[in-house]
């Protein structure tokens, strides 16, 4: 008689054997209604659904498929049937896997990037770092963010962590440029004393995996991306306030020297050289659309999306095509609702919009699939 393990172990192989079914939708478009037709994703635009914690609203992962035009919502759910957990962050591919940072829930799940059947999942162990925040690859290994103070290394080969560093207080978001991981040091717990241990940029070594030195920037460091010439753009998130706003910061990588650019930005994304910038302060009602080109400063777009969102979270460029797509929460009494489903904008490279779609609650970030 065959045993509950063995029993298991079948069901998970015939789960895998068979066909993957989407349910989806789309403020234009609809997918075939047929549930015998097989689905295996190929080319589109990973969406994170971060959910709401504070409402017991689990995170969720959405799939726009660019060549049919619709999009996948609960697609973990729906294929696993088991929820990702709670305050799903952001996602990286690697090879034939997708790598999900799950803060609240303290996981890293990996899942076939076709199939989105789940393939493991890493539970961080307490040397390690806990509440996974940003996940980036440099094509061998995948580095995670961690909340506590740290950054692990997840070995691709048995999707496990085999390294940890210790770098500022609540690092969020990197970015890789000539063999070092720039990690930006939030220290988002401590804003009660005006975020005073942050105020930096580690620069690890990927080939020690050590900390070289922490680079002075500006105030509530959260975002970080490399440009095509090797600098690294610094998103610091100030405090909130008029006295102190958002800004923008410059990490030359040759000399490690940082310098404040003198451009306001609330959200940010990298094409090549060209920095797309969305700024909308809160509480201001102002929001300006700019990309900048990051070696010179200069302006290159004044305005790149014919039409504006509602409340913009997230900003991708298609490094290829062009194509921009920001994530948005949906307005409810004229504020922006955290309990309710977000949408996408999808624009063309000359910032004309395309379609929306609808996706899940607090839609914080998005990664391509080609």
């Amino acid at each position: 008689m065959m045993n509950l393990k063995e029993h298991l172990k079948m069901l998970a192989l015939l789960v895998l054997a068979m066909p993957m079914t989407f349910a989806a939708c789309s403020d234009d478009n609809n997918p075939s209604d047929d549930p015998d037709t097989p689905t295996q994703i190929e080319e589109g635009v990973f969406v994170y659904n971060s959910g709401n914690q504070g409402s017991s609203i689990d995170g969720s992962l959405s799939f726009i498929d660019v060549q049919t035009g619709t999009v996948t919502n609960d697609a973990f759910l729906t294929v696993n049937e088991r929820s990702l957990g709670s305050t799903v962050q952001d996602g990286v591919v690697l090879g034939e896997n997708l790598y999900i940072a799950v803060s609240e829930s303290n996981t890293v799940e990996v899942i076939n990037k076709n199939t989105l059947v789940s393939v493991a999942q890493i539970r961080p162990e307490s040397p390690q770092g806990s509440s996974p925040r940003d996940v980036v690859t440099d094509g061998e290994y995948v580095y995670v963010s961690m909340w506590s103070g740290y950054v692990s290394r997840i070995d691709p080969a048995t999707n496990t962590i085999d390294k940890t560093v210790k770098v500022g207080p609540n690092p969020e978001e990197m970015a890789i440029s000539g063999g070092y991981l720039y990690v930006v040091n939030s220290d988002g717990n401590n804003w009660q004393a005006n975020y005073a241990n942050g105020l930096s940029v580690s620069k690890v070594s990927l080939t020690t995996f050590e900390e070289e030195k922490k680079i002075p920037v500006g105030l509530n460091p959260t975002k970080i991306v490399a440009d095509a010439s090797g600098n690294l753009i610094v998103l610091c998130m100030g405090d909130y306030t008029e006295a102190n706003p958002a800004s923008l910061w410059k990490i030359n990588s040759s000399s490690d020297e940082a310098s404040e650019m003198g451009i306001q930005a609330t959200i940010m994304a990298l094409r090549g050289n060209s920095l797309y910038t969305i700024n909308a302060p809160f509480g201001s009602t102002e929001v300006s659309y700019i990309v900048y080109n990051t070696v010179t400063g200069a302006v290159e777009n004044e305005n790149f999306v014919s039409t504006p969102v509602d409340s913009a979270a997230g900003l991708a460029v298609h490094p290829e095509s062009g194509n921009i797509y920001i994530t948005s929460y949906t307005l409810v009494d004229g504020f922006a609702s955290y309990n309710t489903p977000g949408y996408v904008n999808a624009y063309a490279s000359d910032g004309t919009l395309t379609d929306t779609y609808s996706v899940g609650i607090g839609a914080v970030n998005m990664s391509f699939l080609d």
